[in-house]
Formats: C-alpha cells, sequence, structure tokens
C-alpha cells in the first residue's frame, strides 16, 4: 500500500497545478514515517504513563522536597535536549539513522525495567529517569532525519503532521492508562512501570523489525561524500545562511516562549479552576494539536512552512494577550487551551520540516539536533525567566513583558525567513 523508503527519493516537488487530497496525499506516505509514528505512539504511552505520576511518586513515594523536586525537573527536561547533538552526529557519522534510533529507544526501554527494579531506593530511580532523557537525546535527530529523506521535499511538513499526531495520540494515551491502573489499584506504581516497559517494548520492536536507512545512493557525490562528522564540522552547518536564519529564529522566539504548566498555572489561579479539573488543560491543547497536526502541516506545504509557523506563534500571543486582558474569564482559558493546540501544530513539526528543507541529506541529522538543542536551552532559560520575573514583578506584569517581546521577535523572525525571500 505504501511505496519503500528505499524507492522515495528526498528531491522533488508536487505536479503544479495539481491539489491531491488529504486521503491521496497520506497514502503516498512513506511506510517509514508510518513506523516510526506507530514507534512514537507506543514510546510515548510508555513515556507518558511515567511522566504522570513522576510528581506523585517523587513526593509521596520516595519523598522529595519541593525543591529537590524542582530541581530533579530541571535537569531532567533540559537533558534531552543538551545530549541531541551526539545522537545527531553518531547517525551522520555512519549512516546508520535506524540504529542510532533504536539504540534510543532501547535506553528509555531498559529505564522503565530500572524502576521497576529499584523499589523505593531515590539514587538508582534518578539514574533510570536520567536514562531516560539520555534514550530520548540521542533517538530524536536520527528519527526526524529519518522521517525527512523518506519523503519529497514538496511534502516534509506533511509527513511530520502525521508523525507528530501519532505521536500526540500517544501522549495523549499514557496518562489515561496510568490513571486507570491507579484507579483499580491505588498506589501501585509498580503496576504501572511494568506496562510502560510494556509499551516501550512494543515502540522498539516496530523500529528495529520494521524500520529501514534510506538509501542515498541516489544522490549527488557532494550529498553522500564519506564526511567523518565531529561536533566542529556539525557547527560549520551554520555558516550556511538559511539554516542559520531558521536557528537564530528558533532560539529567539523559543526564548519567549512560556512554558505550557506556567500557562495553565496562570489559568487555574486567575479563575479558581478546581484542581481536579487541572490535567484537562493539557488535554484540551494535545486534542486540538492532534486534530491539527496533519492539515496544517499539509497547508504549510503548499502556501509557505514561514507563514505557518509565524502564524502559530501570532496564536501564541493571542494566548499572552488574553490571559493578560481578562484573566479571570473561564470563556478565555477555553480559547487560550485551543490556540495553544493551533500553536503547536503550526510550529512543532513545521520548524523541523523547514531546517530539513535547509540541510545537505549527509548532514541533516546533525542540522536537527543543532536546532533542537537551541529551542531546549532557549526554552529552559524562558522558564527561568519567566518564573524569576513572575516572583519580582508579579504576573501580569510578565505576561505584557513576554507579550511585547515576542510580538518584536515575529516581526524580527518576519524579516529573516520572508522578506529576505522576497
Amino acid at each position: 500500500m505504501y511505496p519503500s523508503v528505499r524507492n522515495t527519493p528526498d528531491i522533488g516537488v508536487a505536479s503544479p497545478g495539481k491539489r491531491e487530497s488529504l486521503s491521496i496525499q497520506i497514502r503516498r506516505i512513506p511506510a517509514t514515517v508510518l513506523i516510526l509514528g506507530f514507534t512514537s505512539l507506543f514510546t510515548d504511552i510508555s513515556a507518558e504513563m511515567i511522566t504522570a505520576i513522576l510528581p506523585l511518586y517523587l513526593t509521596m513515594q520516595l519523598g522529595f522536597t519541593p525543591f529537590q523536586f524542582g530541581l530533579f525537573d530541571g535537569i531532567y527536561q533540559v537533558m534531552a535536549g543538551i545530549l541531541r547533538p551526539v545522537g545527531g552526529l553518531l547517525a551522520d557519522r555512519w549512516r546508520r539513522y535506524k540504529e542510532v534510533a533504536a539504540a534510543g529507544y532501547g535506553l528509555s526501554a531498559l529505564s522503565k525495567l530500572g524502576l521497576l527494579v529499584s523499589g523505593v531506593v531515590w539514587a538508582p530511580v534518578v539514574a533510570a529517569l536520567f536514562a531516560d532523557r539520555l534514550g530520548k537525546g540521542i533517538r530524536t535527530a536520527p528519527r526526524d532525519a529519518l522521517i525527512s529523506l523518506s519523503v519529497p521535499k514538496s511534502e516534509l511538513a506533511t509527513a511530520f503532521g502525521i508523525h507528530r499526531a501519532m505521536d500526540t495520540f500517544g501522549a495523549l494515551l499514557g496518562p489515561l492508562v496510568a490513571f486507570a491502573i491507579l484507579g483499580l489499584a491505588p498506589g501501585a506504581f509498580d503496576a504501572v512501570f511494568m506496562v510502560s516497559l510494556l509499551f516501550a517494548i512494543i515502540g522498539l520492536v516496530i523500529i528495529t523489525l520494521l524500520a529501514h536507512n534510506p538509501d542515498l545512493l541516489g544522490q549527488t557525490a557532494a550529498t553522500v561524500r564519506s564526511v567523518r562528522m565531529t561536533l566542529r564540522a556539525a557547527l560549520t552547518l551554520l555558516r550556511e545562511g538559511r539554516f542559520r536564519a531558521i536557528v537564530a529564529v528558533g532560539g529567539i522566539l523559543a526564548l519567549l516562549t512560556v512554558s505550557d504548566p506556567f500557562l495553565y498555572l496562570v489559568m487555574q489561579r486567575n479563575t479558581d479552576l478546581p484542581i481536579r479539573y487541572f490535567p484537562l488543560l493539557f488535554s484540551g491543547t494535545a486534542v486540538i494539536y492532534l486534530v491539527l497536526a496533519i492539515p496544517v502541516g499539509r497547508l504549510a506545504d503548499r502556501i509557505g512552512r514561514e507563514r505557518i509557523f509565524l502564524g502559530g506563534f501570532v496564536c501564541l500571543a493571542l494566548v499572552y494577550l488574553g490571559l493578560w486582558s481578562a484573566p479571570t474569564q473561564l470563556a478565555v482559558v477555553f480559547v487560550c487551551v485551543g490556540l495553544l493546540g493551533v500553536y503547536y501544530a503550526a510550529t512543532d513539526g513545521v520548524l523541523i520540516a523547514m531546517a530539513s528543507a535547509a540541510t545537505d541529506p549527509a548532514v541533516r541529522s546533525s542540522g536537527i539536533a543543532i536546532l533542537t538543542t537551541v529551542l531546549t536551552l532557549g526554552h529552559f532559560l524562558s522558564s527561568l525567566a519567566f518564573g524569576s520575573l513572575w516572583s519580582a514583578l508579579g504576573q501580569r506584569e510578565t505576561l505584557f513583558g513576554f507579550m511585547a517581546g515576542l510580538l518584536v521577535a515575529i516581526g524580527v523572525a518576519w524579516f529573516w525567513l520572508l522578506r529576505r525571500d522576497e
């Protein structure tokens, strides 16, 4: 039903003048995209099962103080981003994208086994959780490179939209499975770890047995040249004007992107939303993202990825405006939750598609790794700044400052990404 990745060239364009239906475009997506989608779906069920119970497990079972949990969470979140260049460099050096990605998935699966056998001793539990982040850092760039190398450039955003939709569906199911288990057996964290391990193994088996490395032999000699990739060699990608602009724009916008937990906390505090409904804010955004990821990706391939990407950040600015101007209105909260879903659909996979189109296939994994590392560091610094300014100046003042800064950054990004091309 689906063409083999080995027969799908990296270069290619859709026939001008023809507008294919979404169902036809999806049928033309190579099997590799769907295989990696199912891998991510099962892996995200596994990962989000752990994420959903982690605050409870670390504070109630292991006795972490709020400070200890905050310190752990900060390191835990940034680890994967810092380690992504490792996976990207290795995949480009060896031309073994599948194997490097599978090693990352395998390490994450092994971490679930570590949680299962660690009991309530904090040191091995933390080591297992950090191993999971290491696995995520290793696998992300090679996996995204596999996706980008399996489709024509004209369909990159659509392919990433399909993958992100499947990934998000897994992220939606994970917490539901975890809470269903704890609902049947309160406090049975070991049961959650066991089921999480099983889902992780399914994801690992799918990529190991079904995915294939792309055949780059059809590309030009320059594309497939044997390059010994090093960090220094990878950083030379930043000399390429288009890729450098994408990384710079992504980094600047990441610095002005308030994290979801902070935004949801603002919504909850301003409206006195009952705590039991708090998880629904995450779910609401994820549902909108799931529904829109594929059609927005397809639209980006049609009218321009840069326009859709910047439109997503306009939606984020509207979220800031809503929470700043009408913070106590519950209707505004619903609108903001929806706008966050639109923001993710317009930016997440679309940005990776932009970077993929701007990099040579021989160094694509490293390029994606550099971009996602910059984004992770930007988001980390943004969270530190937003939290500090909230404590020092207040919530509304901080939101206004981030909104103003984001609008300026969107204007700068429009000049770098669009005006330069005209």
